[in-house]
Order: C-alpha cells, then structure tokens, then sequence
C-alpha cells in the first residue's frame, strides 16, 4: 500500500515538480491543499486544484487561513514590533506557522501519516515546517500515529535527480512530463523568486543574488506603488485600536477630511484597506541581507505596506499609554521574539510566555493614531487615548511654581540619583594620584 502524505500545493514551480516526481515516479499517494493567505488569485487559488488533479493527487483541498494568519500570528508579532535585525516584520516567517498547522489537520482528516514540504535545505522554512510538525504532534488536538517528515531536497533519491540545477532542471522535468511550468509572465525563467501572503511579498535569488547591485527596476513592485512615482499630496490615516487590535481605519486629507468611507470590524478588511493605502504611496519597502537560521546570509525584497503601517501607529499609541520601563523592557525582548518567530519557534514555551504577558500589557492600549503617509515615508502626528498617561497641566512649561509638578524637588532627586554613579567614579581614580 503506498505511503499517504500531505503536501501544501502552490502550482508553482517546486511544488509542481515534487507532486510530479512524488507520484508518477516514485508511487506516492498524495493529498494537496493550497493555503489561501491572502496571496493574488492568478498566483495559486484559481489553478492549483486543477493542475494537482492533472498531475494525480489523490484529493486537494483550498483552506482560508487569513482570519488565523492575522488574528493568532500577525497581531502579536505587531503588538510586540518583532522586527528581525531591527527591520524586517517577518510576513513569510509568520504565514508558515498557520499553514504548517493545516497541513496536520488535513493529514488527520485523510488519514495521512506523512507530511511533506517543498522548502530547500538551504533556507528556514524547513526548519518552520518541520518543527511545527514535531511539536504538535505532542498536542492531541494535532497527534499523527507513527508521524513521518518527508523533505524531499533532503532526500538523496530526490537530489540525484534534482540537485544540480535546481530550478533550471525542474522547468525542464515539468515539460518532460508534459506538466504547464508556471512562466511568472514570461517565456523566460523568473528573473528572481517571489512569495506572497496578505502580510507582503517577499523577492529573492537569481537577480538579487548580488547584494551589492541596487534592486531598483530590477524588482517590479507588486504590493506598493514606486515611492519615486508616490502621489504629490500626502494622505493620513487615523487608526483605532481597541485593545491592541487595529479595528477602524480612516483616510483623511490634509485638512482632516474624509476621502473614502471609514473601513471598520473584520481584521481582514481592515488591514487590507491598509495595506492599499500604505501601498499607494510606497510605504513598506525593504532591501536587506538577513542571517538565516541555517548561518547562511540571504538578500530580500520586500513589500510590507499595511504591516507597516499599522506597527507605526500601535507604536505611537503606546508612546502614550504605557510606561517607560514597560516600552524599555517591550523593545529589548522584541529582538529575542523576533529570532524566536523567524527560526521556527512560535509553538515554543517560550514564546507562549511571551505571547500570555502581551495579552496583559494589550488591555491599555484603546485609542488612535493619526499617520502621515508620503513618498514612501510614514510619520505619526498625532494621537488620542482615555487611558493617557500624558498631563498637559504636569508637563506643561507655562506652570514652573510647583502646582502641579514642583520642579524644586528635582534638586535633591538629581543628587540622589547621582549618588552611586559618583561613588564609583570616585573609586576608579583612587590610587590614582
């Protein structure tokens, strides 16, 4: 009887080519599904069962992750402002941990005991795929019986036939086997690589193999508007987040004006209309080299407009609701999560921790957020929240006689805040002379 496994199907090129080799030559039986993240139509939901049933899979199934990829992945990892190396916000890492999650339930609800991905030794999605799956097979809600990983770039039969050339080889196994090779608009191999889900786009390889050649008008932007070719006129957004959560979105002129109906309720909704905002005026891009888990360096591209522009407004409404030391200690773990996320660790107890102490520090956060959005810039300029910790009347430079804040009382709170710090400099120079 022949092995049955899972396999997340996209219909493009690597996928395709390991469905083909894993049923027509090697006598898999094998369940695709095609995870709907928000991605473009033309890319993969509208072809992908299709094109699985013609090259025999024994059944395929298209599942709708975006209310699980926002609400349980992107919210946290934007309350948090997880950034990896300080820049970028994660949209692929994120969108593994739901589909990972799916592949477990189909294999259940077929009877698979295989699960198979198409992810490359080389990179970190194997290691998100593959540690999701061993993880929660220790939580009955997801337990296979006898549970086996099959990564076929790790496997020698699969590489003999595949391993140099890579995707030079597939395109012309794909046309072999009489399978449509994906042309990404062109009769000619991609230029580079592109991964898409509702969080932003990802491109990389081939073309940006050269971290030291500018990408510009090599990449076509898909998600964002060139910010050479942004509109003159600024628009704002004014954001409301009712317990960390982006729940209405407003776009306004400069004056303050309505310029399209306020976007309200359904997370998807709301950060889609986001993401066409931001998106309008080039907002969200990025151009870095990244450590991947594997210690390899990679160059990316990406386009993020919604994910950036929401992370800037909950950061600013922040600025006004949480404390100092919360931001402090919220900012320096936000390096440690961010790793964490893109090494494969969200099902971690660790992150658990994390993610159980954020749903705390979320309750304050009610408010807006007003945002600038120019020529490929975002700028907070204003905000307003009934729970604020700024006093106009404390602060305030017009009132210096102490009524409400004595400033005289900072003579001595100086002095015994500095009282250790001159004791250790008095130390250091001893012996000295």
């Amino acid at each position: 009887m022949p092995k049955r496994a899972v396999l997340a199907f996209s219909g493009g090129l690597d996928t395709s080519a390991i469905l083909t080799w894993m049923v027509k030559e090697q006598g898999w039986e094998v369940i695709t599904f095609t995870a709907n993240l928000g991605q473009r139509e033309s890319d993969s939901l509208a072809v992908a069962a299709e094109k699985s049933r013609d090259i025999g899979a024994a059944a395929h199934e298209a599942i709708d992750l975006r209310k699980e990829l926002l609400e349980e992945f992107f919210l946290p990892a934007m309350q948090a402002h997880a950034k990896l190396e300080g820049r970028y916000l994660l949209g692929t890492s994120l969108a593994r941990y739901p589909t990972a999650r799916a592949a477990m339930r189909l294999a259940k609800q077929y009877g698979a005991t295989v699960l198979t991905h198409g992810s490359t030794g080389k990179g970190n999605d194997q290691v998100r795929f593959e540690t999701t799956w061993l993880v929660l097979n220790a939580d009955p809600q997801y337990h296979i019986d006898n549970l086996e990983v099959f990564a076929p770039w790790k496997d020698d039969t699969f590489l003999a036939r595949f391993g140099n050339g890579g995707r030079q080889v597939m395109r012309a196994y794909l046309e072999a086997m009489n399978v449509p090779v994906p042309s990404g608009g062109s009769d000619k191999p991609d230029p580079y690589s592109q991964d898409e889900n509702l969080l932003h786009i990802s491109s990389e390889g081939m073309a940006l193999e050269q971290p030291e050649e500018s990408h510009v008008d090599k990449v076509i932007y898909t998600r964002l508007t060139d910010p050479r070719r942004a509109p003159d006129a600024p628009e704002f957004a004014k954001v409301r987040f009712e317990r960390g959560v982006p729940v209405r979105l407003e776009v306004l002129d400069e004056r303050g004006n309505a310029l399209q109906a306020a976007v309200e309720g359904d997370l998807v909704r709301v950060f889609t209309a986001a993401d066409t905002l931001a998106g309008r005026h080039g907002v969200g891009l990025l151009d870095m080299v990244e450590h991947r888990y594997v210690g390899l360096k990679s160059r990316g591209v990406y386009e993020a407009p919604g994910h950036t522009l929401l992370e800037a407004a909950h950061a600013d409404l922040e600025g006004i609701v949480q404390d100092g030391p919360v931001l402090d200690e919220k900012y320096a773990q936000a390096p440690r999560l961010a790793r964490l996320i893109y090494n494969g660790g969200w099902f971690s107890q660790e992150l658990r921790r994390y993610l159980a102490a954020l749903a705390e520090d979320q309750q304050r956060v009610n408010g807006w957020s007003l945002v600038r959005l120019y020529k490929g810039a975002v700028l907070p300029v204003a905000r307003w929240s009934a729970a604020s910790l700024y006093d106009p009347g404390l602060v305030s430079f017009n009132d210096m006689t102490g009524s409400g804040f004595d400033p005289r009382k900072a003579r001595g709170f100086i002095d015994v805040q500095a009282l250790h710090m001159w004791a250790a400099e008095r130390a250091r120079h001893v012996g000295r002379e």
